[in-house]
């Protein structure tokens, strides 16, 4: 209960609002409101209809539904068990949960974390916390404390606690890998982990690190991942985060004969492909079209449709070829969605291309112009053919003996065109040691690889759990930030999976979008006695059934969490 408290400073006597707390075991009146004067309090309570005062409201959903599910899983003792340095103030585990938080419902800096925490009610829900005293030198400090072998063994812990909790299937497991660029400068020569390379953002300016993800089929739970090197090319990675793969299931006790990971042809290679043939589990992977001509030659009249009831009449067929010396179960199919995007891009391509001929021809009217030798005018012509396909379909001839802009001549290849786009766009190829698996489950396992490329789309969104904003750098800082955004995934994928079976639709961003408009209000209300201390109550502010309905469903109705 909150109480009405005087104090003076600078011979003053001032008004605050109180509640009684135990640190440390102790007793202790914390200030939760300054009043400031008797004047400005008698002010402020005639300003209120019937002596109520709204003094203010405070964003609750989103933060009490995500510290529940931490509290749940026992996130902050997991953290806290491995690791034993110790730094001023709160432990190391509730200051990585506070990062997680920011990170999942408005990502900013460990500079502005104390200016958003101050609008929300995260001071109500951890006791002990007191929001201004939480600069980014404390969170530096913190985060120092954690070796980044610790983090592995956290992972191991909170993945098993998952699992076991939630019931999670293990069948299908999904495996990619991604970038993120830094502002760490070149001249910064202390960290190894951040190098240039290509930039999956764009961003071949900047120093990158990249981050390998596991996740599950069902609800998108991340289960393994692996940081590394910017300058790093996926399948150079892959063995190592297949060690970790296999680590972690094992210490799930799992049978790992029956499993099956899925991975995309930019982490395969024909060593990568021996390592997964010497692990215990099953996979589906997609192989690079153009590195199998035979495969790609098969004329599309011998497919036949998938006819399945997920999948409909998708062009298929199933071969067992040898790959790689090995035996394999193969099939191939024909992606609309790709055939579509292909077409799409080839007619970019000519329109482009067409353009910059015209305009040649435009050039050729003119006295004395054009190349200097047919070897230069080959020379042009060959560098407006390098993109896929091109030479395939647009035919450029330059006849020097001709005169203006008859020298220049080009067509399309009509033909060349529609034989591309019904025996090589679209195709893919897919190879699996599941022989025993429909062609529809084969279809369905690779096609589930979306939902660890939609990770990845989540940890680059800007409103919620982004990995930017990241200023940090060292490699061990990088780390702990990184696992802060996985946890921060984590919890917004426990909540996703307990509102999927209330029947809400919205993704993540959405759910966590709703929760955030249940606020939480302090309001003062008057004793009704001339000179009473008026009473302190937190209450829900009115908010919509949907959101009022998954907040209750997540968050428990016991302290610390308000549930009027």
């Amino acid at each position: 209960m909150a109480s009405l408290q005087k104090h003076r400073v600078g011979g003053r006597t001032y008004w605050r609002i109180v509640e009684s707390r135990r640190i440390n075991g102790k007793p202790r009146a914390v200030p939760i409101l300054y009043l400031g004067t008797a004047d400005d309090l008698l002010d402020r309570l005639l300003e209120g209809p019937g002596g109520d005062l709204r003094i203010h409201s405070y964003q609750h959903g989103d933060v009490a539904a995500l510290k529940a599910v931490a509290d749940r899983l026992g996130v902050v003792s997991i953290i806290d068990r491995h690791v034993t340095r110790k730094a001023r103030g709160l432990s190391v585990g509730t200051t990585l949960l506070l990062a997680a938080l920011n990170r999942a419902i408005r990502p900013r800096s460990k500079r502005a974390w104390a200016s958003w925490a101050s609008q929300t009610s995260i001071e109500r829900l951890f006791p002990k916390l007191r929001v201004n005293n939480l600069g980014s030198q404390f969170f530096w400090d913190q985060m120092d404390c954690v070796p980044v072998e610790a983090l592995q063994r956290i992972e191991d812990d909170l993945t098993k606690v998952v699992v076991e909790q939630l019931g999670i299937r293990l069948d299908t497991l999904f495996y990619d890998a991604t970038n993120f660029f830094t502002y760490i400068a070149s001249t910064n020569t202390r960290p190894k982990m951040p190098q240039r390379g290509r930039s999956k953002q764009k961003r071949g300016d900047l120093r990158l690190f990249s981050l390998a993800l596991l996740v599950s089929r069902e609800s998108q739970i991340p289960l393994c991942s692996h940081v590394y090197e910017g300058n790093r090319v996926d399948a150079k990675s892959f063995p190592d985060s297949l060690s970790r793969i296999r680590e972690r299931l094992e210490k799930l006790s799992l049978d790992v004969e029956d499993l099956t990971i899925v991975y995309d042809k930019g982490n395969l290679s024909k060593d990568n492909q021996h390592w997964v043939d010497e692990s215990p589990f099953g996979y589906v992977a997609s192989l690079v079209p153009t590195h199998h001509q035979d495969l790609m030659a098969i004329p599309v009249d011998d497919y036949h449709p998938l006819g399945g009831d997920c999948l409909g009449d998708i062009p298929v067929l199933r071969l067992t070829r040898p790959i790689w010396g090995k035996e394999r179960t193969v099939l191939l199919f024909i992606s609309d969605q790709l055939q579509s995007g292909q077409i799409r891009g080839l007619l970019q391509h000519l329109k482009k291309r067409i353009q910059e001929l015209e305009q040649w021809k435009t050039e050729l009217v003119k006295p004395r112009s054009g190349p200097r030798s047919v070897a230069s005018a080959k020379k042009r012509i060959e560098s407006m053919l390098t993109a896929q396909h091109l030479k395939k379909v647009l035919k450029i001839e330059y006849d020097p003996a001709r005169t203006g802009s008859e020298r220049l001549r080009y067509w399309i290849d009509e033909e060349a065109r529609r034989d591309l786009e019904k025996e090589v766009f679209g195709k893919r190829i897919l190879i699996t040691d599941r022989s025993d698996w429909s062609d529809e489950e084969i279809l369905l396992a690779y096609r589930g690889q979306s939902e660890v490329e939609e990770a990845f789309r989540q940890l680059k969104d800007d409103e919620h759990m982004a990995v930017r904003p990241q200023y940090h750098w060292t490699d061990q800082k990088i780390h702990v930030h990184t696992f802060c955004c996985l946890l921060a995934l984590l919890l917004g994928r426990v909540i996703e999976r307990e509102a999927r079976g209330l029947g809400y639709c919205e993704g993540l961003s959405g759910l966590l979008d709703l929760l955030g408009t249940v606020r939480l209000a302090m309001v003062l209300r008057s004793s009704g006695k001339r000179g009473g201390r008026p009473r302190c109550e937190w209450k829900l502010e009115e908010s919509t059934p949907e959101a009022l309905q998954l907040f209750k469903h997540l968050v428990p109705n016991e302290p610390p969490f308000v549930y009027t």
